[in-house]
């Protein structure tokens, strides 16, 4: 039989509480479509590749969900820093790394102590897109 099997982390994704916004919003960053400034600056655009929030690094996915300063405070405050640092060890894409969080098993999700952990990284994520 011809048919595929959706990818398990498109399931997730849609089945999130949370804004259609959000949802769009980590749909395009998996699918590699979020015009980070490093992504504009290698197709020809007049933009800066620096984060425009610390200025100390290029501005890709993985630094702007992960490892900018701005990054780093919000997922301390909400008790997945650890988490996260253990994933950006691995050396992974920031798409893999946010695919990754949204997967995780939910015993490992428990672990964190909150309900609907999914959704707080997945708005944690959007929300640090936006306010850049």
């Amino acid at each position: 039989d011809g048919r595929t099997t959706p990818n398990p982390i498109w399931c997730q994704i849609w089945k999130l509480s949370c804004p259609a916004k959000v949802k769009k919003f980590i749909w395009r960053t998996l699918h590699g479509t979020l015009p980070c400034r490093a992504t504009l600056a290698n197709r020809h655009m007049k933009v800066s590749p620096l984060c425009p929030t610390c200025s100390q690094s290029v501005e890709d996915t993985k630094h702007m969900l992960f490892l900018c300063t701005k990054a780093k405070e919000v997922w301390k405050r909400l008790g997945i820093d650890e988490i996260i640092d253990r994933a950006c060890e691995v050396d992974r894409a920031g798409e893999a790394i946010l695919e990754y969080l949204v997967v995780l098993p939910n015993q490992d999700l428990c672990i964190m102590g909150y309900q609907n952990v999914r959704e707080m990284i997945a708005i944690s994520a959007w929300y640090l897109w936006w306010e850049r």
